[in-house]
């Protein structure tokens, strides 16, 4: 009973949006480093779950991220990119954001724009948009 209910509020959730999260055909590098950094900087729209969005990434990236070690593909890693979501674009949608970016979190060829880190390691390149 509830999976089909949790079923029919995403089918009816979904389409609200317009296009899939996960359309590689708009991956493609827009946003300036200076608004990539405004997001960064503003507080969640959504203020009780966006709150607690930010507490639960924050103690990843705090305690459980620097015990594991890296293990993310992309740049910003995902963490970052759904915090980055979440605060440009409300929790929810900023939520199934970053659920469809774990999902394509692989070592699969990437063929939109890369970069390198710190150590000089190829990475996707995927800012929030």
């Amino acid at each position: 009973m509830l999976r089909s209910l949790i079923v029919l509020i995403i089918a009816i959730w979904t389409p609200l949006f317009g296009d899939p999260w996960g359309k590689d055909a708009d991956l493609q590098y827009r946003d300036t480093p200076q608004a990539i950094s405004a997001i960064q900087t503003n507080a969640c729209k959504t203020p009780l779950l966006g709150t607690l969005g930010e507490v639960l990434i924050g103690f990843h990236q705090e305690v459980i991220s620097p015990a594991d070690g890296p293990r993310s593909h992309f740049l910003p890693s995902s963490s970052q990119y759904t915090l980055d979501a979440m605060r440009r674009y409300g929790f929810f949608k900023g939520y199934l954001m970053g659920c469809d970016r774990l999902m394509r979190e692989n070592s699969e060829p990437w063929v939109y724009r890369t970069t390198l880190n710190g150590a000089g390691d190829v990475m996707k390149w995927d800012p929030v948009k």
